[in-house]
């Protein structure tokens, strides 16, 4: 194990009483030489002993989960009560998280809601949900494990590297990145138009679930071979 890097993997509550996130994110990280830390981010950890934790990782990891609280974006105009397990603790928590992973030039990968959520650090906003306007196809939740709608990236960005000669992905999300902010530029797309990937500066965050698909496929290790990739 020496030598190996470590790297900080956040999780909510799913459900309320449990901390928890999906074993893909461990098997990927181990896959790729990697120490997985599983870190749980809510109500109950400090957010100074969290950061103090991430201080001694070599990289992060956003992971899936409910929507970001709107309080901490501009929010577009869109119901309110199409929002999926809102968990303003765990915001607080992985926003500090990011921001000094960002400070201390970490490498942050985020997935699902993680890529939502780095888009809002840096000012972006999101869609509140896609079926609301308009945008079907992206929540197909019982087809978790296999790739359901294509994807592109833009030429020499990172979404291309880590993508390859992928270019079918899962999609289990209801919400997207409407603006991702001053800090990324979207990379990807879906060939509806919607953001798929947005990158920065030792950030990239990836609207599919690449953990769910790297057992069966192990071209989807490659987001987590970019975040140890020095």
């Amino acid at each position: 194990m020496e030598g190996r890097p470590l790297v900080g993997i956040l999780c909510g509550r799913s459900p309320a009483e449990r901390y928890s996130t999906h074993r893909g994110y461990v098997s990927s990280i181990t896959a790729v030489g990697g120490i997985p830390l599983v870190l749980p981010a809510g109500p109950d950890v400090d957010p100074h002993a969290l950061r103090d934790a991430v201080d001694r990782c070599a990289a992060l990891v956003v992971t899936g989960g409910g929507d970001v609280d709107p309080e901490n974006y501009a929010s577009p105009p869109g119901s309110p009560n199409l929002l999926m397990d809102v968990d303003p603790a765990r915001d607080v928590a992985e926003i500090a998280a990011v921001k000094n992973a960002t400070a201390h030039g970490q490498r942050v990968l985020g997935v699902c809601r993680g890529a939502q959520l780095l888009a809002v650090i840096g000012g972006g906003t999101l869609i509140h949900d896609l079926s609301e306007k308009g945008i079907d196809g992206h929540w197909d939740e019982e087809r978790q494990y296999e790739p359901v709608h294509a994807v592109r990236a833009e030429a020499g960005s990172a979404a291309a590297v880590v993508l390859g000669s992928v270019d079918m992905v899962n999609s289990i999300h209801h919400q997207a990145i409407a603006d991702p902010g001053q800090s990324l530029r979207a990379t990807a797309w879906s060939d509806d138009g919607v953001i798929e990937a947005v990158e920065g500066t030792g950030l990239l965050g990836v609207q599919w679930h690449p953990e769910r698909l790297s057992g069966t496929d192990p071209r989807h290790l490659d987001p987590f071979r970019w975040l140890l990739a020095s």
